[in-house]
């Protein structure tokens, strides 16, 4: 291996199967910009059998960047990613934390290596990051809470109703600018998005695990308040979710996967098709999680149960409940917030105000 360091000038760089709490006070997540190092760089030389990598620095101290060790350590990190987006096929890249699917949480073979962590802490994450930003004790959030009421008193007038929002957030991947050379790519920019799994899905075709969506509503004016919701969402909160991901040292391990999967991406692309012994491409799409008798599975192993019951925990007592009295020409009336769950016939709410 040949190892470079470079700062890009770059400011920033999940399902990838079709490409690839917070405290009471529910304060809104805090800037925490920080580019991690990653992969940007890499060549290979079939015949040698060679690689030559470049690393962003990022904003990786001056001093770890002086650490031979520290280096030496995230780089085999990097490339370990890299090699299990060779091994393990495209479908395999996917997380799915939701209450009603507890036997569907991670692809069995990803379970078994870091990036399935990664993708799960980024999972359970971005759902806490959700429920911040929608909280009434927020600026975003009350002006989100404020404009469902009224559209809600709208619809129903004086009636007591509980209002549904049905949101469930998925990380995907975004713009990818690559430069390709015969024997080498660099990666140009790569940017994650957040979008609403009913917009995600709409694109997509399930490839053989459960992702139909199923909001029914008895009254069509409920169905209408979500579509309203679902509207506000992604016009307030999705696009500072997608600022976090990109951005956040939260999901900075996220990021540093993605670079090395579009880097195995590109390598399998241009080498699926070679043959001979070269355990490198041999390697492409094979499911082992072994090369040249070195592991690719974690080494710190952990288990999957530990974020579904966090989720699982947080949707059904809520990251936030609170209540406020509100003063109308009608008189004094409560309002409970709640980000949680509840029970929507064969549907389920990620989010909901009673």
């Amino acid at each position: 291996f040949c190892l470079i360091l470079e700062q890009s000038v770059f400011a920033q760089s999940i399902d990838l199967s079709h490409y690839f709490a917070r405290n009471s006070s529910q304060a809104i997540p805090q800037s925490d910009k920080f580019r991690p190092l990653h992969l940007r760089y890499l060549g290979y030389d079939n015949l040698g059998q060679d690689f030559k990598i470049l690393l962003d620095k990022g904003d990786t101290k001056k001093e770890d960047l002086e650490n031979k060790t520290y280096i030496e350590d995230n780089t085999q990190t990097l490339l370990k990613y890299f090699f299990i987006g060779l091994a393990l096929p495209n479908e395999k890249f996917w997380v799915n934390l939701r209450p009603d699917s507890p036997d569907n949480i991670l692809d069995p073979d990803l379970e078994k290596t870091d990036i399935g962590r990664i993708f799960l802490e980024a999972d359970l994450q971005l759902k806490k990051d959700t429920s911040s930003w929608t909280s009434p004790q927020n600026p975003e959030g009350k002006a989100y809470w404020d404009k469902l009421y009224k559209k809600g008193g709208e619809l129903f007038g004086n009636e007591n109703i509980t209002i549904p929002t049905i949101t469930r957030p998925w990380i995907v991947p975004n713009e990818i600018i690559i430069r390709e050379a015969p024997d080498n790519a660099y990666i140009y920019k790569a940017t994650l998005k957040v979008m609403l799994e009913e917009d995600y899905l709409r694109g997509t075709k399930d490839e053989g695990r459960e992702t139909r969506i199923n909001y029914s509503f008895n009254d069509p004016r409920l169905k209408e308040l979500n579509e309203y919701s679902t509207q506000l969402i992604k016009e307030t909160i999705i696009p500072k979710l997608t600022y976090e991901v990109n951005t956040s040292k939260r999901y900075a391990p996220l990021r540093q996967v993605y670079y090395s999967l579009i880097l195995a991406q590109w390598f399998k692309q241009k080498y699926a098709k070679s043959s001979g012994e070269n355990p490198y491409i041999k390697l492409i799409d094979s499911g082992s999680l072994t090369l040249n008798f070195q592991p690719l599975t974690s080494q710190n192993p952990y288990s999957k149960e530990t974020y579904f019951k966090q989720y699982q925990k947080s949707f059904a007592e809520g990251e936030y409940n609170l209540s406020e009295p509100v003063y109308t020409p009608m008189g004094q009336s409560i309002r409970r917030y709640m980000s949680g769950g509840m029970a929507l016939e064969a549907a389920y709410s990620s989010s909901a105000v009673v």
